[in-house]
Order: structure tokens, then sequence, then C-alpha cells
């Protein structure tokens, strides 16, 4: 199934591939347009669940949709690894510059259910964290009802998640 890609997106024109897309928690919609975020079109590109194609109709490689993402997501590797990592595990993981975290992310509902944010989650590079940068965070996710979890993702492509909460 195709998906169209546009600056920092993926437009979804097949209904098919819209209702399942939907039904798993995937996409978010723009007026009356269906769109895959750059880490969706990358995770199931990988997957071999869609074909991506440029305006011309010229597929487009999962090397040079990287490339794509790479320019249009600062650490895209780190953040992808986590991205996939939380969505194996069977959550729902969406952008979360709108909180100022890197992802939110949701327990698999019942299609179309809307859910609260369980968790957020910013991703580092290196376990060398400011104080003030975690207690900032900690108190936007408190104001938020959600958990705070930091993902650090090593030279090895390994991933920590830490919770960070009040006690």
């Amino acid at each position: 199934m195709k998906v169209m890609l546009e600056k920092n997106s993926g437009l979804i024109k097949d209904n098919n591939l819209k209702s399942q897309i939907t039904q798993k928690g995937f996409g978010f919609r723009k007026g009356l347009e269906m769109y895959l975020d750059l880490f969706e079109c990358f995770y199931f590109l990988e997957k071999k669940k869609i074909i991506i194609v440029d305006k011309n109709n010229k597929t487009i490689s999962t090397k040079e949709l990287e490339k794509t993402c790479n320019k249009e997501i600062s650490d895209f590797s780190e953040k992808y690894l986590v991205f996939k990592e939380l969505t194996n595990k069977g959550c729902v993981v969406k952008d979360g510059n709108i909180f100022g975290f890197d992802f939110r992310v949701y327990q698999k509902s019942k299609a179309g259910e809307h859910t609260h944010t369980e968790m957020v989650v910013d991703v580092f590079k290196s376990t060398k964290i400011a104080t003030r940068e975690i207690i900032k965070s900690e108190r936007l996710a408190t104001t938020i009802r959600a958990k705070f979890v930091m993902a650090i993702v090593d030279k090895e492509e390994r991933i920590q998640f830490i919770k960070i909460e009040k006690i």
C-alpha cells in the first residue's frame, strides 16, 4: 500500500490502509486527510508493510527515507530505536512536542477510544544529563498527570528506560 511522502509526514490515500492504521493506533488526521508521522513511516517501511513514494510516484528506499528523517528530526536514530521498542511492546507512541517531550505514550485501547497520556518520554544519547533538565521535565509531566520516563540510548544501541518521579 502506497504512502506519499511530504516534508515531515506520509499522506495515506488508500481507505483500506487508513482503516487498518487507525485501528492499531497509528496515524493522525489533518482535516479530511490521514497521515503517518516520519517515525511511523520508517517503522512500516522497515517492516515492509507500506511503500513510500514521492510526488512523482517514485519509490523511496529505506536509506532515502532515513536521510529525510535525519534532516527533519534531530537525533532521529536514537529516537527511532526508542519509538520502535515501545511500539513493539504494544504501546501507542505519538509525537510529544505538544507537551515539550520527544514522545507521548498510551496503552493500546479500542479503536477510536481516547485515553489519557500515560507517560511522556525524552530520549538522551548519553548519561550526562543536567539535573535541572530532569527536574523541569518531571514537573511538566506531573502537571499533565503523566509519568516521566528518560530513555537513554548507549553507543551499542541499548536502551535504558528510567522512570523519574517524586517521592
